[in-house]
């Protein structure tokens, strides 16, 4: 009989019913903006129109002229991330319901993490593991410097919400949808008027947001980062913004991997220390078209 473990059907696809770009949709990013399949691994070329197109009348009998807008390029750039855990090399001869059942475990935590991956390093431009702020990652949304506008909380969740959405709207842009911090939405949700009642019933008690005031909205602790970062640095409470400005996707993806042999973590060599090594990888980029399509909600300025 195969061992589950070693079997070259070992990947996302075989234990939860879809790749691991299908989970990465647990992400609020994605959830809010499609995935482009067509990106490229190391670096992906997109051409930005900027302003509103402009159609121009012409008379009869008289010349056409060009169009004043010049398309610029935007590079979505390309990360490699992992997921690397070891076990007791007797996983190898435990019977195969039970591999398989740590297999499945083991999927949805690396499914989980690699799904984080794409909004921690996009907003915060951070190793998801480590929480510091990588030198590779060159754009983000919370970086100093890129226009991305930047509302500082006053302590008035709807006031604030509403200097977010003036800003797009000083911009020329429609906000598409809002990613918040499940705290902050928990803050919104328990916004009342004179008589006590809910201001946003869409929110429920703030959990499992779609929808507010009329945008498609998504939650998860990895808009604050509160997870990864320090407490110090923990800062951003919602994104707001014109989410067709924002572009990502997977530019590959590796099965599911054990590893019997080596050091492939610099943990020790796997068979003197009687481990094996399961790991999954996938390359993923994205590109901020313009930091001025997005606002930030966050209880201080940007980060360095």
């Amino acid at each position: 009989m195969a061992n589950p473990l070693l079997t070259a059907a070992l990947n996302l696809a075989n234990h939860t019913g879809e790749s691991w770009s299908k989970n990465i949709q647990s992400g609020v990013l994605s959830r809010l903006t499609g995935g482009d399949p067509d990106l490229k691994v190391g670096s992906t070329d997109y051409f930005v129109f900027t302003g509103t197109p402009k159609a121009e009348l012409v008379a009869e009998g008289a010349n056409k002229s060009s169009n004043d807008g010049t398309p610029t390029k935007v590079t979505a750039k390309t990360y490699t991330v992992h997921v690397t855990y070891r076990f007791s090399n007797q996983l190898m001869w435990a019977d195969e319901d039970y591999q398989t059942g740590v297999v499945d475990q083991l999927v949805a935590n690396i499914a989980t993490a690699l799904s984080r991956a794409l909004d921690l390093i996009a907003i915060h431009g951070i190793n998801p593991k480590t929480g510091e702020i990588s030198s590779t990652v060159s754009n983000y949304f919370d970086k100093a410097g890129n226009g991305v506008h930047r509302v500082v909380s006053t302590g008035d969740a709807q006031a604030d919400i509403e200097t977010a959405a003036g800003d797009l709207q000083g911009s020329g842009y429609v906000a598409t949808g809002i990613a918040l911090d499940p705290a902050y939405a928990g803050v919104l949700a328990r916004t009342r008027d004179e008589d006590g009642r809910q201001l946003y019933p869409e929110l429920g008690l703030g959990f499992n947001v779609e929808n507010f005031q009329g945008l498609p909205a998504a939650s998860s602790d990895t808009v604050s980062g509160r997870q990864e970062l320090e407490a110090s640095e923990v800062s951003i409470q919602a994104i707001m913004g014109d989410f067709r400005a924002f572009k990502w996707g997977v530019a590959r993806e590796v099965p599911l991997e054990t590893i019997q042999y080596g050091d492939p973590d610099g943990l020790g060599d796997l068979k003197r220390t009687n481990e094996i090594a399961i790991r999954a990888e996938a390359v993923l980029g994205f590109a901020i078209f313009d930091g001025a399509a997005f606002t930030i909600i966050s209880e201080h300025g940007a980060s360095s």
